[in-house]
């Protein structure tokens, strides 16, 4: 609570939170909140909390620990929110479906909240084929870019309520195609797509 309280203060005082909201969702790796700037416009908190659930989880899935034999779980969130922030505003800018980033201090990010839902809430989808190839269109033009986005799946997908658009998060894992495993992280997220479309069909 002391780490959130630090985070939080920073970010009101830089006039990135003038509000907090309600906790929309809670992962093994993160709580996520509703906050509000200070002209009332919705945004998301992040709170990253990577390894508190299980350290050795951690170290097979991430490899930014180096070669630390002995890590905090606050070093650890410390690092997986200032990687999403950079990813984040790297494929922003680059104008990649991902949500606007605004602001980020110690384990907390705060971003755009996205107007839609996870795609593994999602029951059915208008167009499979068209969310299908757009999932896998964007996968490919991050490895274009030189980047992969190593979990995507149904529920790092939020699909918009407007027009059904995929809008990616979910970025602290993000490798380079240079990465020693880089291929087998590419096959994932193919996979993961593919796996989602073979669902919709079946509820159809």
């Amino acid at each position: 609570m002391g780490y959130d309280y630090l985070a939080l203060k920073s970010l009101t005082l830089r006039g990135s939170v003038a509000g907090f909201g309600n906790q929309i969702g809670v992962g093994k790796e993160s709580n996520i909140c509703t906050v509000g700037d200070e002209e009332g416009n919705p945004l998301c908190l992040k709170l990253h909390r990577l390894g508190r659930v299980c350290f050795r989880n951690v170290k097979e899935k991430r490899d930014y620990h180096g070669k630390r034999h002995k890590m905090s779980w606050l070093y650890l969130s410390r690092i997986s929110a200032t990687r999403e922030y950079a990813y984040m505003k790297a494929l922003y800018d680059r104008g990649f479906p991902v949500p606007r980033p605004v602001d980020f201090n110690r384990h907390c990010v705060i971003m755009e909240l996205v107007d839609g839902y996870p795609l593994t809430n999602v029951a059915e989808v208008g167009n499979v084929e068209q969310l299908y190839d757009d999932l896998m269109n964007l996968i490919v033009r991050l490895g274009n870019c030189g980047v992969i986005h190593g979990d995507s799946n149904e529920f790092n997908v939020m699909i918009t309520e407007e027009d059904q658009r995929p809008i990616l998060i979910y970025f602290p894992q993000m490798v380079s195609t240079s990465h020693p495993n880089a291929e087998m992280y590419f096959d994932r997220d193919v996979q993961g797509v593919r796996d989602r479309k073979s669902k919709s069909r079946a509820t159809k």
